[in-house]
């Protein structure tokens, strides 16, 4: 697993010491409602760190921690999971902490995961998220990923609710031509 920085974030591989982190983390009500994330407990984190180093291990993703890299504090996740090499796409996932949304780590954390993964030859990133999440639109859009369309009652939340969602797509050329981060 690469470590990747644009100065202002760092991706980093999941270490065993992020456990207390990502409890908290996944403590967040509104991480909970829009995710599928385990009990935010130290053990399971430790866990699904394990399982998450061994699905990076096979190939199957790239799942990165978000780092503060002013602070070196843990903000989030990234991942590029669903690798497929034969059609040359991997689907987009990432959650932020509380305190550090606003400040672009997901769209920054979006473009040095992409742009990794069209360097190893993937063609697209792909990525869906609910049609009320403004937070995770504006996110995608500052990454250069364009929207694509909308899939009527295409999510189930954890509590039973369909919900719509927007597909987006980043390729080569979209990242190329994405603004620069203010």
């Amino acid at each position: 697993m690469p470590s990747l920085t644009d100065g202002v974030v760092v991706l980093r591989e999941f270490a065993a010491g992020d456990a207390p982190a990502l409890a908290a983390i996944w403590s967040d009500p509104d991480i909970r409602a829009r995710n599928t994330v385990p009990e935010p407990t130290a053990d399971a984190a430790r866990e699904w760190v394990q399982r998450v180093r061994a699905r990076n291990a096979a190939g199957e993703a790239w799942e990165w921690a978000i780092v503060d890299a002013a602070s070196g504090e843990l903000a989030g996740r990234r991942a590029l999971k669903d690798l497929c090499w034969q059609k040359r796409r991997a689907v987009a996932a990432s959650w932020v902490a509380p305190r550090f949304r606003g400040r672009r780590f997901a769209g920054r954390s979006l473009r040095l995961a992409a742009a990794h993964a069209f360097a190893q030859g993937l063609v697209r990133v792909h990525a869906e998220c609910e049609t009320d999440n403004t937070a995770s639109i504006r996110s995608m859009l500052a990454a250069g990923m364009r929207h694509e369309g909308t899939l009527r009652a295409f999510y189930i939340t954890p509590t039973g609710q369909a919900l719509d969602q927007h597909v987006f797509g980043l390729l080569p050329e979209d990242l190329a031509h994405a603004e620069a981060f203010r």
